[in-house]
């Protein structure tokens, strides 16, 4: 009897390490010049990185849901291995989900992490997950409905959106930001272009210097830009519940109102609507 229980436990424990067990697709293409590399997963997360100019490297690791167990998870799993959802046209290449074929991905979840070129153009989507850009970019659309996104060294255009969750971006060129997250904290480096930048429920956190107009809002929360002693902008801030602080010499507009400053700053330049329905704005 003793013999059958230890018999019995062992195979639970072999079976569920095959459940455990990670299951990964390995692919490298050879590009040229700037690719557009697109990436779609419907839940996990996605990772990009430098590598070499000239070729994109993909890891996969596909993951059954942990609540099922259908007889066909392991041949299912086993042909998304054998034949993973990878294409390529040229420079173009796309990762991710084949929209035709959504029996196969059902309860799969693949997680991917990319190597590609810097000068790479990208775009990531997850229905559910985080995003981590490294240090590569030349544009980027990044898109979660649930999961944090951080990027950095993003040389041109970025757009950024999530559902729910944190947005971090460190831009190193000229190109115009959009960044928004339902609920969660908005925290933009280096910007140059023009910005529109929104959280329902967040604080909002911009170090650059404008060079065409920004608009900025949360629905609760602070706003704190960090634009330098000679920036030049047109600014329009107001705040339901807080205070407006303006550490650049402002030339005001208006009628003197602590929930709401309008005015010029050394002269006047870019215009910068700021506005949150709860929180105090600073800008320096």
């Amino acid at each position: 009897m003793k013999v059958k229980v230890l018999l019995t436990a062992a195979t639970l424990a072999v079976t569920t390490a095959a459940f455990a067990a990670d299951n990964v697709f390995e692919r490298t293409l050879s590009v040229s010049g700037s690719p557009t590399v697109s990436v779609a997963t419907g839940s996990g997360y996605i990772r990009m990185k430098p590598g070499s100019d000239n070729q994109v490297h993909i890891v996969g690791h596909v993951h059954a849901n942990s609540n099922w167990f259908g007889s066909d998870r392991e041949s299912r799993i086993q042909q998304i291995i054998n034949n993973p959802p990878i294409s390529q046209n040229g420079n173009e290449i796309m990762i991710g989900n084949r929209h035709n074929d959504n029996d196969l991905f059902r309860n799969i979840s693949i997680d991917y992490d990319i190597a590609v070129p810097r000068s790479a153009n990208l775009s990531a989507a997850t229905g559910s997950g985080d995003m981590e850009i490294q240090d590569v970019g030349a544009s980027l659309k990044a898109q979660t409905g649930s999961g944090s996104i951080k990027a950095s060294g993003i040389q041109g255009q970025a757009t950024l959106g999530t559902g729910s969750g944190e947005v971090e971006l460190h831009h190193t060129g000229q190109g115009d930001v959009k960044a928004e997250t339902g609920s969660g904290s908005l925290h933009l480096f280096g910007v140059s272009g023009a910005l529109k930048a929104s959280t329902g429920s967040g604080d909002i956190r911009i170090d650059g210097q404008p060079s065409t107009d920004w608009k900025i809002s949360t629905g609760s929360g602070s706003i704190q830009l960090a634009l330098g002693p000679s920036a030049r902008f047109n600014l329009d801030a107001d705040t339901g519940s807080g205070s407006i602080k303006v550490d650049q010499p402002i030339t005001m507009q208006g009628s003197l109102n602590r929930h709401h400053v309008t005015g010029t700053v050394n002269g006047g330049g870019p215009n910068i609507r700021a506005n949150t329905g709860s929180g105090d704005i600073t800008i320096h």
